[in-house]
C-alpha cells in the first residue's frame, strides 16, 4: 500500500514563515537604525503571542475518537462508498483534512478530503472505492490534520485504526435486483403462460377471466364465490436443478473491461445462483480447470447461498488448458437427475473450441446445457469503428474474422441442441439472469 499522509505533529502555516521571516529581515536593519530594532522587538514580541495563542485551541491526539463506516463485504466491480468519522468536542469549529490510509487496490478518491468540525466537534468525510480484485486486504491508520481558519498552526496526528477488508463477489447487485425480482415473481404469476409438450405445471393462483382464456381453465367454485368469471393461474413447476460450472483456466485471465472474465463469472455465477433460489431451484456450483478444484452439490437454502458465495470468493485462476471430459465426466457422475448445466467459459474458433464442443454435446443428452461467453469489448470496438486507414483495416479484419469463428462454434453448439449465450462482459449478470427465466418460463428446464 502506498503511504499517503502528513508528517506529523506541529507545523507552520504558510502565513506564520512568512510573518516570521518579515520579523527576521525586521531583525537584519536593526543595524541600520535603533528605532527598526525596536520596531523588530515589538513585532517579534507580537508575534510569539500570538502564535502560542493561536496554537492553544489546537488539541493533542488523546481527545480523538475515529472510526470507520464501509460495507462489508465490498462488491467486486462495484462503486461503493467509505465515510470516515472522527469525534472531538474540542475540535469544534476547526478545519481538517485527512487522508485514509485505505489499500491503493481499491482505488479510493479522493485520497484526501478537506471538512471542518461542526459545533459538536463531530466531522463525517467520504470517499469513493472500486473493487477489481477479490480477495483480503487491510486498512491502516486515519492521518488527520487541524488548524483554526485564520491560523497560523496546524496540528498533525495519526489515528490509528488497522480494519481487515474483503472484496466479494457482487453482492450489492443481489441486492439491487431483489426489488425487481419481488416485482418480477408477482408480474410472471399474473401471466397466461402456454404449457409446452410434456412440461410439468404447478398452481401458481388465480385470477379474472380475459378474453381468449381457455375456458377449460375456469374455476367455477372461486366464479361463484366471486360472482365473475375467474380462471385458475398455472407456471412450470419449482424445484428443478441449476449446475454452474466455472472455467478458471488460461483463457479466463483476460481482461475483459474493468475486471478479468474469471470475475466477471463470478458475478453472473453468484447473481444466477441467488435467482434461482428465489425461483425454488436447487442450485450447485463447480469449478474446473485441469481439475476439478471445487464441487458443490446442489441443494436449496441460505446455508447453500452462503457455501457458493464463500467458494466463489476464493476461486482463482490458473494458466492451464481447461480439461472439459474431466470436468464434464465428473459433473455428469455427480448428478444423475435432470438439470440445467450453466458453462462459464471462453468460447473461440471451432478448433480451440473443439474439446467444449463435443463434451457440451455429449452432456445434452441427458441435461438441459447453456454455454456463456463473454465478448471481449476490445474485439467489439475494433470491428464496429471506422475504417479510415489501412492499419485499420487489417485490425477491423482481423476483430471480424475472430467474430465469425467464435460464431461457427456456437453455431455447432446450437446444432446439437446446446444452448447458448454470447454477451459482452460488462452485461453478462443481467443477461443470464434473463436467460434463466425465459428457460423458466418456457418450462425447459
Amino acid at each position: 500500500m502506498r503511504r499517503l499522509g502528513f508528517v506529523r505533529g506541529l507545523a507552520p502555516q504558510p502565513r506564520l514563515i512568512w510573518a516570521v521571516g518579515i520579523g527576521a529581515a525586521l531583525i537584519a536593519l536593526a543595524v541600520v537604525s535603533p528605532v527598526i530594532g525596536v520596531v523588530a522587538a515589538v513585532y517579534n514580541a507580537g508575534l510569539a503571542i500570538i502564535a502560542a495563542r493561536d496554537l492553544a485551541p489546537l488539541p493533542g491526539r488523546a481527545g480523538y475518537r475515529v472510526r470507520r463506516v464501509m460495507p462489508e463485504p465490498f462488491s467486486l466491480g462495484e462503486p461503493e462508498e467509505v465515510t470516515v468519522i472522527i469525534e472531538n468536542r474540542a475540535a469544534a469549529g476547526l478545519v481538517a483534512r485527512v487522508a485514509d490510509h485505505a489499500p491503493d487496490i481499491l482505488r479510493p478518491s479522493p485520497r484526501v478530503m478537506v471538512g471542518r468540525f461542526d459545533g459538536a466537534g463531530v466531522l463525517k468525510l467520504s470517499y469513493s472505492t472500486y473493487s477489481p480484485k477479490r480477495g483480503a486486504y487491510r486498512f491502516d491508520g486515519v492521518d488527520l490534520q487541524v488548524s483554526r481558519s485564520e491560523g497560523w498552526w496546524r496540528r498533525q496526528i495519526r489515528l490509528p485504526l488497522p480494519q481487515e477488508a474483503a472484496v466479494f463477489p457482487n453482492v450489492v447487485a443481489i441486492r439491487r435486483i431483489q426489488l425487481t425480482l419481488r416485482r418480477g415473481l408477482r408480474a410472471m404469476a399474473g401471466m397466461r403462460r402456454a404449457k409446452p409438450p410434456g412440461a410439468s405445471t404447478a398452481f401458481a393462483g388465480l385470477r379474472d377471466y380475459v378474453r381468449g382464456d381457455d375456458v377449460r381453465r375456469v374455476s367455477w367454485t372461486a366464479t361463484a364465490r366471486r360472482d365473475r368469471p375467474v380462471v385458475v393461474e398455472v407456471e412450470a413447476e419449482r424445484g428443478q436443478q441449476v449446475i454452474i460450472a466455472i472455467d478458471c483456466g488460461r483463457l479466463m485471465t483476460a481482461p475483459a473491461g474493468e475486471l478479468d472474465k474469471l470475475d466477471h463469472a463470478v458475478n453472473a455465477a453468484l447473481m444466477l445462483a441467488w435467482v434461482a433460489q428465489a425461483y425454488g431451484d436447487r442450485v450447485g456450483l463447480m469449478t474446473f480447470d485441469d481439475r476439478v478444484t471445487a464441487f458443490i452439490k446442489p441443494e436449496r437454502g441460505p446455508t447453500q447461498l452462503r457455501r457458493i458465495t464463500e467458494a466463489l470468493y476464493s476461486v482463482k485462476p490458473d494458466y492451464v488448458e481447461p480439461d472439459f471430459g474431466h470436468a464434464m465426466t465428473h459433473l455428469a457422475l455427480r448428478v444423475g437427475r435432470r438439470s440445467m448445466v450453466v458453462i462459464l467459459t471462453d468460447v473461440q474458433d471451432p478448433e480451440a473450441s473443439r474439446e467444449l464442443v463435443a463434451h457440451a454435446l455429449r452432456l445434452a443428452a441427458r441435461h438441459l446445457v447453456l454455454v456463456v461467453a463473454m465478448s471481449d469489448p476490445a474485439v467489439l470496438t475494433a470491428r464496429d469503428a471506422p475504417v479510415d486507414s489501412t492499419a485499420r483495416a487489417y485490425e477491423w479484419a482481423a476483430a471480424e474474422e475472430f467474430v465469425s469463428r467464435r460464431r461457427e462454434s456456437f453455431e455447432l453448439l446450437r446444432r446439437g441442441g446446446v444452448l447458448g449465450l454470447d454477451v459482452v462482459a460488462g452485461r453478462l449478470s443481467p443477461a443470464l439472469v434473463e436467460r434463466y427465466m425465459e428457460l423458466k418460463e418456457r418450462a425447459l428446464l
